[in-house]
């Protein structure tokens, strides 16, 4: 089983994603899940890489090859999970969001 850690669009998720992976490993969610998998998108380091939630949504479906996972996501993140819920019911076990910060 894997959790996967599915941020939102903007760079500035990469703290949320650390501090959601270190949360999940005090929890001991790595002993009784299995592998924490968190997301860095490319566009964040590479401006000519567009982000296309359909896209992400497949390739990451392509890498659980009928490996189960539970998702934790937020924002754009969310929008992948749904889709790959849609395309692997049987393999996503749960899908928790976690809402945006306001400034």
């Amino acid at each position: 089983m894997q959790t996967l850690i599915l941020p939102g669009y903007s760079a500035s998720n990469k703290e949320w994603v650390d501090e959601t992976v270190r949360n999940l490993k005090v929890e001991g969610t790595t002993s009784s899940t299995g592998v924490i998998r968190p997301f860095y998108w490319m566009h964040w380091t590479d401006k000519n890489s567009k982000f296309d939630v359909q896209e992400k949504a497949e390739l990451i479906a392509k890498h659980l090859r009928g490996e189960k996972a539970n998702i934790v996501a937020k924002d754009e993140g969310l929008e992948v999970a749904n889709i790959l819920k849609s395309l692997l019911p049987d393999q996503i076990i749960s899908i928790n969001s976690q809402k945006s910060q306001p400034f």
